[in-house]
């Protein structure tokens, strides 16, 4: 292949590059208003674990999605994921009190949304607890798993539920 067409090729590869990381956040966006409604654990057993809920709802003219996580009756935290240009961000509202950013990364596979720690507000010290990972799998319409990753001191922790979609 001569210089020139192989520096076309570059050049074209390189041009599109923006616009195929925006239709992938775009796509992602898509694929994660299919949350919104209500969701409870799979095979919960304790009244805590039957009271459990995660509700997704749209705001702001479907530009963003709110998630409340917890016991409807009590106090929930709240995550509020939207794009941003090219990106897909959500900040998630900890209740330790500081306010995790996560990107998404570009999903592997069209059932999974991994988002990444990219930064956050009101953490003291990256040595406190904060939420550095999340992922959605999606099994299908009715049916996801989450996986959450806190760092605490060098630490992770992880959790993996299970959730069904009541509505």
């Amino acid at each position: 292949m001569s210089p020139i067409r192989l520096a076309t090729l570059v050049l074209a590869i390189a041009a599109s590059a923006p616009s195929m990381a925006n239709q992938s956040a775009a796509t992602s966006w898509t694929r994660l208003t299919e949350l919104v409604g209500t969701w409870r654990l799979v095979d919960s057993k304790t009244p805590p674990e039957q009271a459990f809920r995660i509700i997704y709802r749209l705001i702001s003219a479907s530009s963003a999605m709110v998630e409340s996580f917890g016991d409807p009756s009590r106090q929930v935290t709240e995550t509020i994921y939207h794009l941003d240009g090219q990106r897909l961000l959500a900040t998630h509202y900890c209740a330790q009190g500081n306010q995790p950013r996560l990107q998404l990364q570009i999903p592997s596979s069209n059932d999974s949304l991994d988002f990444r720690f990219l930064d956050a507000t009101n953490l003291r010290s990256h040595a406190d607890s904060h939420l550095i990972r999340m992922t959605f799998k999606l099994v299908d319409s009715r049916h996801m798993i989450r996986h959450e990753v806190y760092l605490k001191g060098g630490k992770e922790s992880e959790s993996t539920i299970s959730l069904e979609k009541m509505n």
